[in-house]
Order: C-alpha cells, then sequence, then structure tokens
C-alpha cells in the first residue's frame, strides 16, 4: 500500500518457510506415503500468512497519522492511486515529464512540498500545510481538464469495445454538469464523471461514506431522463466509491483485458498529472 513499505526478510522468512515447507509436503506426502493426506487439503500462501502482518502495520501506521496523512495513504494504495508507478510508458499518452517523475514521488511522502519551501499565502509567509496546493484558491484550478482528460480516456476504452456505441457530451461553458458518456446497446447506460478535491475525516471508511454522498447528491440533481444512470465518483488520489467499483466491474467484462489495464493506467496518470500541475518543488 501507499507509504507501508514491504516487509523485511527478517519479518516474512518465517512464513516463507513455514509455506514452502507445506506446499512441499503436500506435494511429496502422496508420493511417498500414498493415501495418508484426504484428496483436498487446503494449503496456506505465504500471501494469506503475510497478510495478518501487514494488516498490523497499516493500522499502526494509520493510528499515528492525521486524519489528513492517514487519508493520503489509503488513497496512494488505492489501484487507480498507484498503477502508475508500474506504467511502462510505451506510448506517448503514458510518459511523464521529468518535473512530473520528480514531483510524483514527493506526493507519496506525506511532506509534499512542505519541506521543500514554506508557504507563500496572500503574500505571507506561513507554515505549509499537507494537501494544501491542491485546494489553493491562488493557484489554477485544474478541476475541468482533469475531468475532460478522463472523460476521454474512459470515451476512447469503451468506443474500442465491439458493439458498444460511445457519445461524448461537449462540455458546457460556465456550468458544473457532468452528463458526459452515453454508451450503447450493451449497457444503456449514461455515466458521469465527478472529481474531487481531498476530503478526509478518517481513512477508508469515511472516505468512500463521503464519495457515495457526492454520488447520491448527482443521482438527486441530474436532469430527468429515462436512462440508466451512474455517476462516476473519484477522489483525486485514485479512491473509487461502491457503485463506481460497480461500473469499472462491469466494464472490464466486457472489455479486452488490454483496453481496460490501459485505460486504468491513462486514468492513474491523468489524475497524478493533475496533482502535480499545482505542485511547486
Amino acid at each position: 500500500m501507499g507509504g507501508l513499505g514491504i516487509l523485511s526478510y527478517k519479518t516474512v522468512a518465517p512464513h516463507a518457510h513455514a509455506a514452502a515447507s507445506e506446499g512441499a509436503g503436500a506435494t511429496l506426502a502422496p508420493i511417498l506415503t500414498p493415501g495418508s493426506l484426504p484428496d483436498s487439503t487446503q494449503l496456506i500462501t505465504q500471501h494469506q500468512r503475510c497478510q495478518e502482518i501487514f494488516a498490523g502495520n497499516r493500522e499502526a501506521l494509520l493510528g499515528s497519522l492525521n486524519p489528513e496523512q492517514a487519508k493520503a495513504v489509503v488513497e496512494a494504495s488505492s489501484k487507480l492511486g498507484r498503477v502508475w508507478l508500474t506504467t511502462i510508458p510505451f506510448q506517448p499518452s503514458l510518459r511523464l515529464t521529468d518535473f512530473e517523475v520528480a514531483a510524483a514521488p514527493q506526493l507519496r511522502t506525506l511532506t509534499g512540498e512542505r519541506e521543500a519551501h514554506p508557504l507563500r499565502r496572500d503574500k505571507l509567509l506561513l507554515t505549509n500545510i499537507f494537501g494544501y496546493p491542491e485546494v489553493c484558491l491562488q493557484r489554477k484550478s485544474w478541476r475541468v481538464a482533469r475531468h475532460e482528460g478522463a472523460k476521454r480516456t474512459i470515451g476512447q476504452a469503451l468506443a474500442s469495445t465491439p458493439g458498444t456505441r460511445v457519445r461524448l457530451e461537449p462540455l458546457l461553458h460556465l456550468t458544473s454538469r457532468r452528463n458526459d458518456i452515453q454508451s450503447s446497446p450493451w449497457q444503456a447506460k449514461d455515466a458521469r464523471a465527478t472529481y474531487l478535491p481531498n476530503q478526509d475525516t478518517e481513512p477508508s471508511r469515511l472516505v468512500n461514506k463521503y464519495l457515495d454522498s457526492v454520488a447520491d447528491h448527482k443521482v438527486r440533481h441530474r436532469p430527468s431522463s429515462n436512462l440508466p444512470f451512474h455517476p462516476i465518483v473519484l477522489s483525486l488520489g485514485g479512491m473509487r466509491n461502491g457503485s463506481t467499483t460497480k461500473v469499472f466491474a462491469s466494464w472490464k467484462q466486457v472489455m479486452t483485458r488490454g483496453t481496460y489495464n490501459l485505460m486504468l493506467k491513462r486514468l492513474s496518470l491523468c489524475l497524478l498529472q493533475a496533482r502535480v500541475r499545482s505542485f511547486e518543488l
């Protein structure tokens, strides 16, 4: 997960040895001593054995952070929050500039630009605040830019799916309406993309609760229509609410594996680049 790191060899070695011994025993026992084992044996993998340690480390880490930092760690550990780290830039849309490469890791350190220099706000030298650059009203707003970038990414992925027609509604100038993607016939689905600034109280559960409240608000205030409607709600750090996760799961079923994975990578990079635009080294 983001910011948690990996377990040390000293911690993992006993669990790896236990898993390997159990697996070897289950494999060799039927050969050396036929009939000594039941037909099916439930093996405990190294991954399963280490999950308890990871869970303990995670709770200890989140408990030591303030709410903003805890939410940032949870977001960084989400699929969209971390997939850019393993993305190979084999095409221009997957490439980062030198500045983005330099700034992106700092966004995962929980210091942001705080350690680089103090915050200048209203021409006063003040102590920097974690996450402030992304909500500072004195800096340019990139909400529409990242929204349009994500809309194109999702639209292109859906359009490449056989038997699917996609229509991207144009942005209405000086409005906040985000009724953007219509796809048919496999799923008469109207998708609204909404990207949020960082909001947090408690890590995972309350982040999802807040995202769900935004989705509910979009459903209640959408223009009247007979088409099925599903709001797409992501936080700037990559968290998805419950209904958005279900929509992505339905897309995964109809898209090819390559198309779906490429869409996730491009969305992850789109969110990252939006954060970097308001970042100062």
